[in-house]
């Protein structure tokens, strides 16, 4: 998409093919998961904590219950669902300018019983340690949890037992060399920047971002004995931290492929003026050595938003994939579509730039979901919600 977008402050843009269905003025998000006729979304700065829609009616999403946070300094801004059961996690909220308490002590999960979906009911809280809990992921019976504990530092994998909710236990843990100072390692120069940002299961693997350390696959065939296959760091070329790393469900051209993104950083400092945050396409055949294939990056002349001072690059993208299509949050960007059916070549089918949120002079696209009708769910990280139709641009093409 080589041309100058240019359009009203406030007026959302789009390619040929997505209709804008409505926008709500909600507060950022950091997550947004999507089960049947409703969608769960985690607040980044509170006093919110996870609110629960209605979306039966795309054109007028209602909310039906919003849990409210205990702890002004924390945040729940990730919720995972599983039938009538919700995940939240307890953070400590990062804050610009402003130190990290030593003493918070409210670090952990937290699993709801939503069978009434107006009034969640607090089955556990699983503490963990130092600032808590950041992204995760869940199944039937595990959570893959990232979070801080104690003698280790920065976040690694706890792995959890949820089968019986009321009754939640470790299962096993993983890390990097340098991160269990505890246990006797040297810590790694990199200190806390060197930490899992979220893993996600598929098969008997799971795949993760590893924030200053790159990616790695951790084989779970045995779930008490988490072992790194392999890992790949991007870093010096692309200066952004590695956010997520996702196994496509399906092989194209006969390989397995992984897709995997950087997150652009708010304040980049000596990094301002290089390369923003890119999607990644791997090779994942050999489970013992990723092979990148491509890097796709957004120009900044695709978004009236490219000051220096925004943060622009990419985000996250929706974790499951039914096609080659993938479907790219680029914060000031907006949401990417981006065909990967050529590995080494992904090409970009369309995109939506929402309006700013309230008070800010630029989208923070942040997090997307689809529901049982394709239709597609975006929150801004700043503020905002919208939901758009993209079934014409998917039979135009």
């Amino acid at each position: 998409m080589a041309t100058q977008l240019k359009a009203p402050f406030g007026t959302p843009l789009c390619s040929d093919g997505i209709t804008h269905l409505t926008r709500m003025d909600l507060g950022g998000a950091g997550q947004i998961t999507i089960e049947g006729n409703y969608a769960y979304l985690g607040y980044m700065y509170g006093p919110e904590g996870t609110s629960i829609l209605d979306i039966s009616d795309p054109r007028d999403p209602k909310v039906l219950s919003t849990l409210m946070l205990d702890n002004p300094q924390s945040h729940s801004h990730k919720v995972r669902v599983n039938g009538d059961l919700m995940v939240v996690n307890c953070e400590q909220r990062p804050q610009h300018g402003v130190r990290r308490d030593p003493n918070y002590a409210d670090g952990g999960f937290k699993i709801y019983d939503i069978s009434d979906r107006t009034n969640p009911k607090l089955i556990t809280y699983q503490k963990t340690g130092g600032k808590g809990v950041h992204r995760f992921d869940m199944d039937d019976r595990y959570a893959y949890i990232s979070t801080e504990m104690e003698g280790y530092i920065g976040h690694m994998l706890m792995i959890y037992d949820i089968s019986n909710p009321s009754k939640v236990e470790e299962v096993s843990r993983w890390w990097m060399p340098g991160q269990w100072v505890a246990g006797g390692e040297e810590p790694h120069p990199l200190g806390a920047e060197h930490r899992l940002h979220h893993g996600m299961r598929h098969g008997d693997q799971i795949y993760a971002g590893c924030w200053a350390s790159g990616f790695a696959i951790i084989d779970v065939s045995d779930i008490t004995r988490p072992k790194t296959l392999s890992t790949y760091n991007p870093r010096p070329q692309e200066p952004e931290p590695s956010h997520t790393l996702l196994r496509v469900p399906f092989q194209i051209g006969g390989r397995d492929i992984a897709i995997a993104t950087d997150e652009e950083r708010v304040h980049r400092g000596p990094d301002e003026g290089k390369p923003h945050a890119p999607l990644y396409v791997f090779d994942v055949s050999d489970l013992n050595e990723m092979k990148l294939l491509s890097t796709y990056h957004v120009p900044e002349e695709d978004s009236p938003f490219n000051e220096p001072h925004m943060r622009f690059g990419a985000h996250q993208f929706r974790e499951e994939m039914d096609d080659t299509w993938t479907y790219v949050t680029w914060f000031a960007a907006g949401l990417r579509i981006i065909d990967i059916a050529d590995p080494e070549n992904p090409v970009e089918r369309g995109y939506f730039i929402p309006e700013p949120g309230q008070g800010t002079d630029a989208p923070q696209t942040n997090d997307v979901e689809f529901d049982d009708r394709g239709l597609v769910y975006i929150t801004d990280k700043a503020r905002g919600f919208d939901v758009i139709d993209i079934d014409a641009l998917r039979k135009k093409t």
